[in-house]
């Protein structure tokens, strides 16, 4: 079959448009973080081997943690599986019942959210760590969730305490209670018998890193000022920017 000069035309335009469409899929969009990740990885330490005394430990305490644990804890620790702000309103002071709507405050922190996960995942490729219930058959998680995913650094702990500073940042007045709240957060992860305190205390590491990777740019800055009016507005506190980088 001839083609002609048109046929080569429409080829070539969809050729291209599929190229673009692989490449979006492999380079997701970052608002407020570079991208290159490999700095961020050759920040963290090799977990413990699964064999070594220290998992062991983890692994005994988080067996007790498995045996004291009450329905109203695996509740609470079960709501936590979603990462949304909404998860620390009462943090903020707040009503979660009849909280007000805060656009820009969501966009601000899912924006946050959605650029830390490849970060993540990168250091979770590197190290490769088993979930601990896949060393220690006698736990039995409370979430289904994570069934093939990694163990190291922990996600949701990332995110805890990212949550933790960056709603701090917005309502300093606010801060003790809400870095209790971003370790309770992360915690869960501990009461489900899904995580090792190591990757907590990882995850707490990377998200102090890309918290203040995050100044750096000039659109978390304007999103983080924009959300500071929002959300103190709503709790009826003065305007208060946040602090200058």
């Amino acid at each position: 079959m001839k083609l002609n000069r048109r046929d080569f035309l429409i080829g070539g335009l969809v050729a291209v448009v599929a190229g673009g469409a692989i490449w979006w899929g492999q380079h997701p969009r970052f608002h407020y973080l570079p991208g290159p990740t490999e700095e961020f990885v050759a920040q963290f330490a090799a977990p413990p081997a699964a064999d070594s005394p220290a998992v062991r430990r983890e692994l005994d305490d988080l067996l007790a943690i498995q045996r004291a644990r009450t329905p109203s804890q695996v509740a609470a620790a079960q709501a936590d599986k979603r990462k949304d702000v909404a998860r620390f309103y009462a943090a903020l002071g707040l009503d979660p019942a009849h909280a007000p709507d805060l656009p820009k405050l969501h966009r601000f922190t899912d924006n946050a959210e959605s650029d830390i996960g490849p970060y993540v995942r990168a250091v979770k490729d590197k190290f490769r760590r088993l979930r601990p219930y896949e060393i220690e058959p006698n736990l039995k998680p409370c979430i289904d969730d994570v069934k093939g995913d990694l163990s190291y650094p922990s996600g949701h702990a990332t995110y805890g305490y990212l949550m933790g500073d960056l709603l701090s940042e917005l309502v300093p007045e606010r801060r003790v209670v809400l870095m209790k709240r971003a370790e309770e957060y992360a915690r869960q992860r501990a009461v489900c018998g899904v995580h090792f305190d190591s990757d907590l205390a990882a995850g707490k590491h990377g998200a102090q890193l890309l918290f203040d990777e995050m100044h750096a740019s000039p659109d978390y800055r304007r999103d983080a000022l924009s959300a500071s009016v929002e959300l103190r507005e709503a709790l009826g506190l003065a305007p208060r920017p946040p602090r200058p980088y």
